[in-house]
């Protein structure tokens, strides 16, 4: 009977019973709306569920009793400012009727319902989708703890409390700023296992005290939190807390004030932690301090404060802009704004809102998907690498299918049914060059460009080193000074060297006039195998000592450029066995780069690029390809691209601390055109490499076959 109550004309309408509101349902003052207008809230306890109404609204219930819409336009239109018709009256009896808000009645309505539940019951498979990704479990009523707390906590919602709050937190930075450095070290020993692990109790810690804040503070608005529990978000424990009951409050400032209390109770806990870690003494306490402060700090800012998601960052935007369904309202008013600028079907908004504030919901609602599809793309790689790879590979299709090209689908099927029910012939209009535009950014072949990473360095280069310990005598070359083959660079002196060849020599001269008088003596005689030995072994041990004296005078083994020469080459300077003293170039250059496997069919020997250096110290010049590795890079040995040093070729180093890829490289070097370069030690940059057309679209669906062959194991 609701049925032909909401869809039916007139004459049905007048013909059939009038439904019945519910008893249990309440009706609460709600804040001014951000047009002035008075506003209502209506609580069905059933469902725990709060409804927003407006002024007309709240007139239709308060004549709910008249039993016919035609009536209860005609008393409002009288007796109120308002304009209304009876089609605004049928509207409002289907969302209640939608919403099960009205009494079944007869038959019908009893049908009406039951299909109703039928339809809201999922399959065991959309269950699972919509659950493996997100589930609540309620574990305590809080409730009666809470209201015995209130006394202690009522200081956290004074002035006062918020001030020192704010005095403590810039107190916590100035003194973390005084020791940046320290602070942000300690950082990495939460990329270890242990720390991991810490961080995670820290994470949870910090957690429990953000729901206790937003209980407590529900609470002392006089709200009631009927759960806290659990919600397991992609296999993940967090800590969620109900505070529905906060939308009965009329002030807009109240429920403010109860979605920040969580972040406020966790800076609370931040501010604490980060004063604590600069007081202590080093020691387990003050580790925990600092995980303690730095995860409270990441979350709470990084986190919480998201709008895109619902977070309290979205609650705190409802509230600020009260605007109820904030997502649901935006996304619908940007899907009606995207149809009219598309094929200008003239249909009326869902919603009427000031020019302003329709155009930061639509905005809002368009960053929002780009959000999502950024989201779940990422959470869809994360669940492919969470699970085995049958399984992984099944769930990222669902996640892209479902989440990603389903939304897209469906509201490609209301354009075509909109396009149907139009009856005229669609024409051009200017935001159908968007499209256009990305399509062709898309499918047309105008990427020629391979973008790398590389490394420009000289082609032949040697670190000169003191090989003993030694003072300085003389230095012959300066910074940047060419050399030849075989000049003397530097002169060393070692008095240690010096005194083992003196001695070296006395000891040979021994053994050479010992084994001279042996014939004459035959005691000494029966010593001569272990003197003749003694004799060769001390000849070698002070030609090895020459070899080092002469080493000491540094030269250069080719032609080239002195580099990054030592500060301490001084005359007079000691240096230590080992320590480097400068580099010896080859004049002529060389880039290096790592391409991946999918880009290495587009490459051949003797393409043409273009190197860019970081810095902007030298400008970018041509380069040639002369060779390209037919094998796959097993362990990067050019530290300067890996990504843990800055570079952009991720690796993972192993147990032996080699740095291995994470994707198929290979390496290319390329020749440069120019020579003697300026530079003066090895730059990074980027390589534009000249490769045959390609489209977007088939680069990407090359990757991606290239990726599922490669990790199904086929």
């Amino acid at each position: 009977m609701a049925d032909l109550v909401i869809s039916g004309g007139q004459e049905k309408a007048k013909a059939m019973p009038w439904l019945m509101l519910r008893e249990d349902l309440a009706l609460i003052q709600g804040p001014r709306a951000y047009d002035g207008f008075p506003t209502w809230t209506l609580y069905d306890p059933a469902v725990h569920r709060y409804y927003r109404i407006g002024w007309l609204e709240f007139e239709c219930l308060h004549r709910w009793s008249m039993g016919n819409a035609e009536q209860i336009a005609a008393a409002i239109e009288k007796e109120t400012p308002i304009d209304v018709e009876v089609m605004d009256i049928e509207q409002f009896v289907e969302f209640l009727a939608k919403n099960q808000l009205v009494k079944p009645l007869g038959k019908e309505s009893s049908g009406r319902f039951a299909y109703l539940r039928h339809a809201s019951k999922r399959g065991v498979w959309t269950w699972l989708l919509h659950n493996y990704l997100f589930m609540r479990v309620p574990l305590l009523k809080p409730d009666r703890y809470l209201q015995k707390a209130l006394p202690v906590i009522d200081f956290f919602f004074q002035r006062s409390f918020i001030v020192m709050l704010f005095l403590g937190a810039c107190l916590a930075l100035a003194l973390v700023a005084q020791r940046w450095s320290e602070f942000s070290h300690s950082f990495l020993y939460t990329l270890t296992p242990e720390g991991i692990l810490a961080t995670m109790g820290m994470m949870s810690l910090s957690k429990v005290v953000h729901e206790l804040g937003h209980a407590f503070a529900a609470s002392h608005f006089g709200c009631r939190v009927p759960a806290m529990g659990v919600a397991l978000l992609l296999g993940m424990p967090v800590l969620w807390t109900d505070v529905t009951d906060a939308w009965r409050l009329p002030r807009r400032s109240d429920r403010l004030t109860i979605d920040a209390a969580g972040m406020v109770a966790e800076l609370t806990l931040a501010v604490l932690a980060t004063l604590l870690w600069t007081m202590l003494p080093d020691g387990p306490l003050r580790s925990g301090s600092y995980l303690l402060a730095s995860t409270a700090w990441v979350i709470t800012l990084g986190i919480n404060l998201n709008p895109f998601m619902r977070f309290d960052g979205y609650y705190l935007l409802v509230d600020a802009l009260d605007i109820p369904n904030l997502q649901d309202r935006s996304f619908a008013l940007a899907r009606w704004r995207l149809r009219e600028a598309l094929f200008g079907f003239e249909i009326e908004p869902p919603e009427h809102f000031p020019n302003k504030r329709q155009q930061f919901l639509n905005i809002y609602a368009y960053s929002v998907w780009i959000y999502r599809l950024i989201l779940f793309t990422g959470i869809a790689w994360v669940v492919y690498y969470f699970f085995f790879k049958a399984l992984g590979l099944a769930l990222f299709a669902v996640e892209i299918g479902w989440f990603v090209v389903k939304p897209i689908v469906k509201e490609v099927c209301v354009w075509r049914e909109l396009i149907v029910a139009r009856g005229t012939a669609l024409r051009p209009r200017p935001a159908w060059l968007v499209p256009i535009i990305l399509l062709a950014l898309l499918f047309i072949p105008w990427q020629s460009h391979l973008f790398v990473p590389g490394l420009l360095r000289a082609e032949a280069e040697y670190t000169i080193y003191c090989i003993e310990a030694a003072q300085v005598q003389e230095v012959l070359v300066k910074e940047g000074a060419s050399v030849k083959t075989n000049q003397i660079l530097v002169k060393l002196a070692s008095p240690d060297v010096d005194y083992k060849i003196l001695a070296a020599q006395l000891k040979l001269t021994e053994l050479t006039e010992r084994l001279s008088s042996q014939s004459l003596e035959l005691k000494l005689a029966r010593h001569n195998p272990k003197d003749y030995e003694e004799l060769q072994s001390t000849r070698a041990e002070l030609t090895g000592l020459k070899a080092v004296k002469d080493k000491l005078t540094v030269r250069s083994t080719f032609a080239g450029r002195v580099r990054d020469l030592s500060d301490v080459l001084r005359p007079g300077e000691w240096l230590a066995k080992d320590e480097p003293l400068g580099i010896i170039e080859n004049p002529r250059a060389s880039v290096i780069a790592y391409v991946e496997e999918a880009d290495l069919a587009k490459l051949q020997l003797g393409s043409e690029g273009r190197f860019y250096p970081e810095g902007g110290d030298l400008s970018p010049f041509p380069v040639k390809i002369t060779s390209i590795d037919s094998a796959g890079t097993r362990e990067l040995k050019v530290e300067e691209l890996a990504s843990n040093f800055g570079g952009g070729i991720a690796v993972r180093p192993d147990k032996d601390k080699h740095l291995i890829p994470e994707q198929g490289v290979y390496r290319v070097v390329m020749q440069t055109e120019m020579s003697g370069l300026s530079q003066t030690s090895t730059i990074r940059g980027r390589l534009s490499l000249s490769t045959v057309a390609e489209s977007i679209a088939t680069r990407l669906m090359r990757l991606s076959v290239v990726a599922v062959i490669k990790e199904s194991g086929w």
